[in-house]
């Protein structure tokens, strides 16, 4: 997993994060700072293709994250929470987790040019008009 958790970026007040808090961070700001466990996962999975991962490192990268989000949480970052939510295949609500981006303008605003996020947004969203 080195090349994927060693390399480090610049994040707000110079606070450096590992690469795999730099993608939940993406993915955060992608799904308008609130996630469900499964749509959080499923869009990090999206990212992990867009920048070229292989199966191995996707897997890699996917066991570590309950430690990347508590250490985000620990940081205050990220917040979380075990809610109902509804689930069509099933007749009653579903108990998951709910995450919530803190200072999610400030965040996106530092991203906004990241070029994962713009990619994410031209191939997947279909933003058309994105130049990166």
């Amino acid at each position: 997993m080195k090349n994927i958790t060693s390399k480090r970026v610049k994040g707000s007040e110079e606070k450096e994060f590992e690469e795999l808090e730099v993608d939940v961070l993406r993915a955060m700001i992608l799904l308008h700072g609130y996630a469900w466990k499964p749509d959080l996962y499923d869009t990090l999975s999206t990212i992990w293709r867009l920048k070229g991962l292989d199966f191995n490192q996707m897997i890699e990268a996917s066991e570590l994250l309950p430690k990347i989000l508590d250490k985000l949480g620990r940081k205050g970052i990220l917040r979380f929470e075990r809610r109902l939510r509804g689930d069509l295949s099933r007749s009653e609500p579903l108990e998951d987790t709910l995450y919530f981006l803190e200072n999610e303008r400030n965040i996106s605003e530092k991203l906004s040019s990241d070029h994962i996020v713009l990619k994410y947004r031209k191939e997947i969203m279909g933003y058309d008009n994105l130049i990166f």
